[in-house]
């Protein structure tokens, strides 16, 4: 920054909607501001000065100047004030920032016993510069190994930990990802990811920074606004999730296009998979490639990533290595060939050396000298990368374990599916199932249970989701990361919020209801109770076959309960093999014609 500074002053460094241009000059003597005002409070190189300031430009400023001269722990403003306070105090800060009169930060501060510190933006940016020499004396500068942010990771497998990244680390970093995008003082990034993640902090920000370019801090991503930033400020390229991508690629469909004026001259790609689809799509939209890469908050978000044209992308690869040394090894440590998965592991200046005050975590992290990710890949002959999924996202259903990328990649093969995410969920025999999450196409209104039948003959049937939500969005995190283990809380809430009165059911599965709460031991009301969910398996699955065929003469197999295992669903796969029965058929539908009301609630409410 001070380099930039000295050799282009007026040169932007940050913009923003409604707000002036900050130089290079003025970044550079805010940072010196900081150093006078933090030392005023007794605060030096080490203090941790905790932040808390919705997206945007003055946040920018703020992480970019108290990160030169103290440690910045970047908080999410959107977390509730309980949430705030165990993380100030898990993070040992010894000062909190906010806004003037922010009766939150004010209130966390006394309530932790630390400092509370009131941006002053203007003073920040035209007080006095000057330093004296007592000033100077006892604020020494941070050296390259002392922590300049602190990151907590997303916490998909238990409660968030704290990442250190020290200068050295983040400057290889941003300095790693510039080169690699080859950015220039011409640049200009749209930067619309949150600075509390490294994705936003490293990649959005201080990545062009390292390169002399400017960004434009937006106040996170606004489908409203999105055109409009295009018109005004003309950035080159932006980094974004897959999330952020597609309502990207949304916005141009209903615009007609892209607009005829941009000047993209690519779009990156991080923070979870992109798939190919969409990729395919941006690129027809904007005309520009799309550069997928791999990191994670210890890497300071980059490790691998495609390059640039004329360099080869290939769409599902996160690229080649890009910043650490990767190896893809087996259960005892050995390299695995070409094609085969296996534990993703990485080594070099841009990765972390372990997590604060977790040693547990850490002789789990740490494997010879080598970070173990905690993701599964593979690499093809050219050395490309492929990442499939999480270790600890492996599904255990019944002792059959699998991944759940095979599902979503055979989900993603139909040609309903724009997006897809496949998780576990508890289950009373199996240990865990399997449901899975898809958003249709545009003007698609495949039914879950087509989408579910499908997938048979793709899948061994022990793969296949019992159940399918369709939903007009897949849930993620705040960085955009998929958190698969919270999906079933998320969408269970969701689906009980939204849902009315359920449908009443018709006789012949008021019947089946009545077999399903026999053979479980458990209410069985709705015409969309689960068998499977509810706690059936494949063998009480052969059981309630066995049964139907004892009783009624029908020809069922425990895979047709499979197939169908919603009260609806094997209702009418029943009445086709009732059909099938011709005379027995009669019979059957004579008792089902029979049942009154009270019947049938009695047979609901009481079991078989």
């Amino acid at each position: 920054m001070a380099r930039h500074a000295h050799a282009t002053p007026s040169a932007p460094a940050l913009l923003a909607p409604g707000s002036s241009v900050v130089t290079y000059a003025d970044l550079s003597d805010a940072a010196t501001r900081a150093k006078v005002w933090l030392t005023s409070k007794g605060l030096g190189a080490r203090s941790r000065i905790a932040v808390c300031l919705p997206h945007g430009i003055a946040l920018a400023l703020t992480v970019v100047a108290m990160g030169c001269h103290a440690t910045v722990v970047a908080l999410h403003p959107g977390l509730t004030e309980t949430e705030l306070a165990a993380l100030l105090a898990d993070a040992r800060a010894d000062a909190l920032l906010g806004w003037p009169g922010d009766p939150l930060a004010a209130r966390l501060a006394r309530q932790q016993r630390i400092t509370y510190l009131a941006l002053d933006l203007e003073r920040l940016l035209s007080g006095p510069t000057e330093v004296s020499d007592v000033e100077t004396d006892a604020c020494a500068g941070p050296l390259p190994d002392d922590t300049a942010f602190v990151l907590f990771t997303s916490g998909t497998t238990g409660q968030p930990k704290r990442v250190p990244l020290t200068h050295r680390q983040v400057l290889a970093s941003a300095c790693n990802i510039a080169q690699h995008l080859a950015l220039t003082p011409d640049d200009r990034g749209l930067c619309l990811m949150p600075l509390f993640h490294s994705h936003g902090l490293v990649g959005g920000l201080l990545a062009p920074l390292a390169a002399g370019s400017s960004v434009v801090c937006t106040p996170g991503f606004d489908g409203a606004a999105f055109m409009s930033w295009f018109a005004e400020f003309a950035p080159t390229w932006y980094t974004a999730a897959p999330t952020i991508h597609r309502a990207i690629a949304d916005l141009a469909d209903e615009a007609g296009g892209a607009p005829s004026t941009h000047r993209l001259r690519f779009m990156r790609s991080a923070s979870s998979a992109l798939p190919a689809g969409l990729q395919q799509r941006l690129e027809h939209l904007w005309g520009a490639p799309v550069i997928e890469s791999y990191g994670m908050t210890e890497s300071a978000t980059q490790m691998a990533s495609n390059p640039l044209p004329p360099g080869l992308r290939k769409p599902g690869s996160v690229g080649l290595p890009a910043g650490a040394a990767l190896r893809v090894i087996d259960d005892d440590g050995i390299d695995q060939p070409a094609g085969s998965v296996g534990s993703i592991v990485a080594r070099g200046p841009v990765v972390f050396s372990g997590y604060e005050d977790a040693p547990e975590a850490n002789a789990a992290a740490f494997r010879d000298g080598w970070f173990v990710t905690g993701d599964l890949g593979w690499f093809d002959a050219d050395g490309y990368l492929y990442v499939v999924g999480r270790n600890a996202d492996t599904i255990n259903r019944g002792g059959e374990k699998f991944a759940p990328f095979e599902i979503e990649r055979a989900l993603l093969r139909l040609p309903a599916v724009a997006q897809a995410a496949a998780y576990p969920v508890p289950h009373p025999t199996l240990g865990e199932d399997v449901h899975a999450a898809v958003v249709l196409m545009h003007g698609s209104n495949a039914h879950p249970h087509a989408i579910r039948t499908a997938l048979f003959g793709t899948l061994a049937a022990f793969k296949v989701p019992t159940r399918i939500h369709v939903l007009d969005e897949i849930p993620v995190g705040a960085g955009g990361k998929l958190q698969r283990r919270r999906l079933h809380e998320s969408i269970e809430c969701t689906a009980a919020a939204s849902s009315g009165a359920p449908r009443a059911l018709s006789a012949i599965e008021a019947r089946v209801a009545m077999l399903f709460a026999g053979l479980l031991g458990r209410q069985v009301t709705r015409p969309d109770d689960n068998f499977l969910a509810l706690g059936g398996d494949s063998l009480s699955a052969a059981r309630l076959a066995q049964w139907v065929n004892e009783t009624w003469g029908v020809d069922m197999s425990a895979s047709a309960v499979l197939a169908a295992p919603t009260v609806g669903a094997f209702a009418a796969l029943l009445l086709d093999a009732i059909d099938e029965a011709d005379a027995l058929g009669d019979a059957l539908q004579n008792e089902i014609d029979q049942l009154t009301e009270g019947d049938i609630d009695r047979l609901l409410h009481h079991g078989a």
